[in-house]
């Protein structure tokens, strides 16, 4: 995603950033947040997986030598972001520390399309209006909530008398082309596995030159609001697992990388049933990663940072193998309650797993 070019509301996990009101949202609830704080959140959203400098702080929040106590200042405003965020200095998921430097924003800004959605305020006021309307052999009910590229409606088929999800894209990607393909490839990507532990896609439509997507209407949480920096009770994160592993299983048996695997993906209906989320960045393994690299903007990365494969991170061929590198991460953070660290020293390894690690200059 290039600096300075993002929209005015973008998302990382179950947070809403909204640049223009200076608002910060988890799961559709407003998060407490003071204005140097939010500053720094906003210079380091618009630059993800970027250095940004505590003189480039200074220089934003301070200029002109304003404040005496600039480190105490900053250290203070960080710290209160973390606690914001549930995040931590020495086991980073969203703010990594930069010696001497600065800090790094390390989760995944997404303005791409995701169907695990959460309401907001101000996106549930703009769409009520479509109370009512009637859509194809639709009639929407309410608002479910908006993403990056999509606003999710329940809706009523009348054909068929079940009630669904309807996902369009937001007002201002209607005439987006690589928007609409992002869309459309979703509902081919998944309407293509049946299985009960994948969201099932009804049909792709149109109204008035707008597509839309009719899919399963599903009601509980994320597994990321369930793991909420907390480790899962080892019956529960088996349960969890092996489920994802089947609706893994059937999608790369039908030759299709997910490539987005990751907690806010997962949603865990009531009672534990689970349900993989999100196919619009998926890509059948045979056709390259060239088709992905075309549905995705220019300096956006396909998928999301702190889960993504060592090969997908640099751009080279997929295989399912990325997906279970991710799942891994996952499986990790929900014994845990948070991501692996980066590097684990070999003195912390289990015994003689080192061993079967070659070292630099070294033969196995």
């Amino acid at each position: 995603m290039p600096n300075g070019k993002l929209a005015n509301t973008v998302r990382f996990d179950c947070f809403e950033v909204n640049l223009r009101s200076g608002e910060l949202y988890r799961n559709g609830q407003k998060v407490t947040l003071p204005e140097q704080s939010f500053r720094i959140l906003e210079l380091l959203i618009l630059s993800p997986s970027q250095v940004v400098t505590r003189e480039e702080i200074r220089e934003r929040l301070w200029p002109n030598g304003t404040i005496v106590e600039f480190e105490n200042a900053v250290n203070a405003a960080i710290k209160k972001l973390r606690n914001a965020l549930s995040d931590a200095a020495d086991q980073p998921h969203y703010i990594e520390t930069v010696k001497r430097r600065g800090y790094r924003f390390i989760a995944g800004v997404e303005d791409s399309s995701s169907d695990s959605f959460f309401p907001s305020a101000t996106s549930q006021r703009s769409q009520e209006n479509q109370r009512g309307r009637t859509v194809s052999h639709y009639r929407i009910l309410g608002t479910l909530g908006a993403g990056g590229m999509g606003v999710v409606y329940q809706a009523e088929d009348l054909k068929l008398g079940r009630q669904v999800a309807l996902k369009f894209l937001s007002a201002d990607l209607y005439q987006d082309r690589i928007a609409l393909e992002r869309l459309r490839k979703e509902a081919r990507s998944a309407s293509g596995l049946n299985h009960p532990n994948i969201c099932t896609i009804y049909e792709i439509g149109e109204e008035a030159g707008q597509p839309f997507i009719a899919m399963e209407l599903l009601e509980g949480c994320t597994l990321a609001d369930r793991i909420s920096g907390k480790p899962l009770p080892i019956g529960e994160m088996f349960d969890y697992a092996s489920q994802i592993m089947e609706g893994l299983e059937a999608a790369h048996h039908k030759g299709i990388v997910h490539r987005d695997i990751k907690p806010a993906n997962v949603f865990i209906t009531n009672p534990r049933f689970v349900k993989i989320l999100d196919f619009g960045l998926a890509k059948a393994t045979a056709s390259g990663s060239q088709e992905a690299n075309r549905l995705t903007r220019p300096g956006a990365a396909a998928g999301t940072v702190a889960y993504m494969s060592p090969e997908q991170a640099l751009g080279r061929e997929l295989d399912e193998g990325s997906d279970l590198f991710s799942f891994g991460l996952m499986l990790y953070e929900m014994a845990t309650g948070r991501l692996p660290s980066t590097a684990t020293p070999l003195s912390e390894l289990p015994p003689g797993l080192d061993h079967h690690i070659q070292m630099p200059g070294k033969q196995p």
